[in-house]
């Protein structure tokens, strides 16, 4: 466990999880093909508001940096390393590694400090890292900032040469407490070719309580 992290905090319900929650979230079984050390080379294909873009405010995850691990910085389209490590007859994604690996690549100014993952039985891994702030200046120092993030559910499925999954996530930042929590879906397609592995993936945020349209949505 890791005391101050995991202890004493209580996020708002949501009604999009999953009816179960899982405790193995963060360790889907994925192809073994998958097996190894990957060049991700991320490719923007659109940002879309269901809801409108009346309601954007900063509160909205993926509008300030890092308030989506999975997508750090929404406009970048970086280089990065993923890593799946053998699982029996499958494989696992790494996230001790590519969880930071993601951030770094989106968000270059931003540095890992520690990443752990929580023995609470919910699929929890707690990423502290320093950053810049908007009023950075290059004589001030970084801010560290801790984030968790729990697999609230998730499942796969798989054929042949492709696999579809599908992860249900809650990010808090520790920092900021209730109003740093955000609530996402992920969707990811992954084929085999004969070239390599090619992907989409796509994150739909969820507006929280504190977000100022909550209720007009």
């Amino acid at each position: 466990r890791f005391p101050g992290l995991f202890e004493d905090f209580e996020g708002p319900s949501i009604s999009w999880k999953p009816v179960a929650t899982s405790t193995e979230g963060d360790r889907l079984k994925y192809p073994s093909w998958l097996t190894g050390s990957w060049k991700v080379d991320c490719k923007k294909r659109d940002v879309r508001f269901p809801q409108g873009w009346g309601v954007l405010s900063p509160q909205v995850p993926g509008v300030a940096m890092g308030s989506i691990l999975r997508l750090p910085n929404v406009g970048a389209e970086p280089s990065l390393t993923w890593n799946f490590v053998a699982d029996a007859d499958g494989a696992k994604a790494d996230w001790a590694k590519n969880l930071p690996a993601t951030l770094e690549g989106f968000w270059p100014d931003a540095t890992t400090q520690r990443m752990e993952r929580s023995d609470d039985g919910h699929g929890t891994w707690a990423l502290t890292y320093a950053s810049p702030t908007a009023l950075f200046r290059k004589d001030e120092p970084l801010t560290e900032r801790t984030v968790m993030s729990q697999w609230l559910g998730a499942d796969l499925w798989q054929q042949e040469n492709q696999c579809y999954s599908v992860e249900w996530i809650r990010q808090t930042d520790l920092l900021q407490g209730q109003d740093g929590v955000a609530d996402y879906k992920v969707l990811m397609t992954l084929t085999k070719g004969e070239k390599g592995i090619s992907g989409r993936m796509r994150i739909a945020a969820f507006l929280q309580s504190v977000d100022a349209g909550y209720f007009e949505a």
